[in-house]
């Protein structure tokens, strides 16, 4: 039987808690993640959260990150609530630990992170600081990350980084299939609207949205006109 209250006393010292996890059974160990993940994590303070994170992501991240992570988003979301800038400051994802982590991540670290957080936010700067901090620098490799979370701020930002790469119809006429699949009204006025902003008159449907020249720059560089378009 887990010892929820040895697990909470040992979070102080990350290094005998990593010790403790390692003597698990495996259905020990996965009872001690949900435990650390959904219940004690979330609630310790920040500089011990942090600790803990390091420890355990650095000794072996494809056993921990997705209960890290789940303890990450309860931290920012404790009342089910997205988090606004403010919040992401203070609960550090921006200075110390966090960043210092993601200057080392692989491939599937970086997928991770990002589909687990990416919804979250409210912001397109966030959602941008976060690509960049886990190493996407170009716009263009931030498409296929996007295109994963139904979020404004994250359909904002792809139509700016699909701007770099106006130049691959192809790929601009997938996304625009992609889009139109999932069915739902705002990934079709998102479709809609890629195929005005470029020009793709091979993408075929039953399009309501209709707009200037002038009122598609203003989308592009302005989130609240984009906002008013994606209803």
């Amino acid at each position: 039987m887990l010892d929820a209250r040895k697990l909470s006393t040992l979070l102080e010292t990350p290094e005998q808690l990593l010790a403790y996890l390692g003597e698990m059974s495996n259905a020990q160990f996965r009872n001690a993640s949900r435990v650390l993940g959904e219940r004690l994590l979330p609630s310790v303070d920040n500089d011990v959260f942090w600790q803990v994170f390091r420890t355990l992501f650095l000794c072996d991240r494809k056993a921990y990150l997705g209960t890290l992570l789940k303890a990450l988003v309860a931290r920012l979301c404790p009342k089910g609530v997205h988090p606004t800038s403010e919040v992401l400051e203070e609960v550090g994802l921006w200075t110390g630990v966090f960043p210092s982590l993601c200057q080392e991540l692989t491939d599937t670290d970086r997928k991770k992170i990002l589909l687990a957080l990416l919804p979250l936010f409210t912001s397109p700067s966030d959602a941008e600081s976060l690509l960049l901090q886990c190493g996407l620098k170009e716009s263009s490799s931030w498409i296929p990350f996007l295109l994963q979370v139904q979020s404004k701020p994250c359909y904002f930002l792809l139509l700016k980084a699909l701007r770099y790469v106006e130049h691959d119809k192809p790929l601009l006429i997938r996304t625009c299939h992609f889009l139109m699949k999932r069915g739902d009204g705002q990934s079709f006025n998102m479709a809609s609207l890629l195929r005005l902003s470029f020009g793709l008159e091979e993408v075929r449907g039953t399009f309501s949205l209709s707009l200037e020249p002038y009122q598609l720059a203003r989308i592009e560089q302005n989130y609240d006109a984009f906002l008013q378009v994606m209803v």
